[in-house]
């Protein structure tokens, strides 16, 4: 059985965890309804960059590769990154029942499952209305603005009941239980909503980078202004003038949160946006440039390779090949 479902979207918009989490959606979303009854157990084996889990009823467990096991009540919020085995079941140690792989192929090992698609929305499972009802969202490859993302979070993180606002639960879950039209459309936008709320509160246990930038006022504020306006001519000195604090206060914070000074920062954040610009325009390599901050075709191309391992050019075609296998 195959389940494959996709949305693009635009980058277009200024905040970057819009722009990341559209980055992620861009590359296809597939969505859908969990619904089972005990026993039950699915291994998950489909490399996905990131996977979003919200436990709508009943409870689930996790069972990652490494040994750690992991529970999930009504209310919880999972974000699985980089694509790790696991397995989720109603108990730690159940023998997986059925398989999704790579592509999102859903392969049955000791039991049948069954699919309806409803206004949209995929349910999937052993039981049309089980005691266990799961929403998954699996954004199923990523652009270098979402790896921008990605990269920061660890492989779980888990969000206990109470952590997202349960207003927001309650909309996905009054989308799951009276879908009218348009239901598809909304229940990947709350996904889209779930997600932000979990990076968010993962900014305060992930390492050095961007993301834990953000607690710091200082920091966020000149993470703000880099990701608004990547072609402007930044320097620590305008960074910290814009913000209202020292040279040296900025640097030595920001070094310390992110892990590389401001400049260093700047560069990469410029690359990335350029790769994707690469990908998602046939704009020239000036017009590229110009747009993420180089004063020409010659300098984006030159940062570019140092960063990426090959010219622009080479980039694009290997990126285009790739999307139309």
């Amino acid at each position: 059985m195959r389940c494959i479902h996709t949305h693009s979207s635009s980058l277009e918009g200024v905040d970057p965890l819009f722009r990341m989490v559209s980055g992620l959606r861009a590359h296809g979303l597939f969505s859908l309804r969990l619904s089972m009854a005990p026993p039950w157990s699915v291994d998950v084996d489909d490399g996905a960059p990131l996977t979003a889990i919200a436990v709508d009823r009943g409870a689930a467990w996790i069972d990652a590769a490494g040994g750690e096991r992991i529970r999930l009540d009504a209310g919880a919020v999972a974000l699985i990154a980089h694509g790790p085995r696991y397995v989720v079941a109603d108990e730690p140690g159940r023998p997986p029942t059925v398989r999704i792989e790579q592509g999102g192929t859903c392969v049955p090992l000791t039991e049948s499952m069954r699919s309806t698609t409803h206004r949209g929305l995929l349910t999937w499972g052993n039981h049309d209305d089980g005691p266990d009802q799961l929403l998954v969202g699996t954004y199923a490859s990523a652009s270098q603005v979402g790896r921008h993302l990605v990269g920061q979070l660890p492989e779980f993180t888990v969000l206990p009941p109470g952590e997202v606002d349960e207003a927001l639960l309650g909309l996905l879950r009054r989308e799951l239980e009276d879908p009218r039209p348009g239901h598809s459309f909304v229940i990947d936008r709350l996904l889209d909503v779930v997600v932000c709320s979990a990076i968010r509160a993962a900014a305060r246990t992930t390492g050095r980078g961007w993301l834990s930038g953000t607690v710091d006022e200082t920091v966020a504020g000149a993470l703000d202004l880099i990701h608004e306006s990547p072609e402007a001519p930044w320097t620590v000195a305008s960074l910290a003038a814009a913000l209202h604090v020292s040279r040296a206060t900025l640097a030595a914070r920001f070094r310390e949160a992110v892990g590389d000074p401001p400049g260093g920062y700047l560069t990469r954040w410029r690359l990335t946006l350029a790769a994707d610009a690469l990908t998602s325009s046939d704009d020239g390599l000036d017009a590229v440039a110009r747009r993420v901050g180089y004063g020409s075709a010659f300098a984006l191309s030159a940062a570019f390779k140092r960063h990426h391992g090959m010219s622009p050019s080479q980039y694009r075609r290997r990126e285009t090949t790739a999307a139309v296998r």
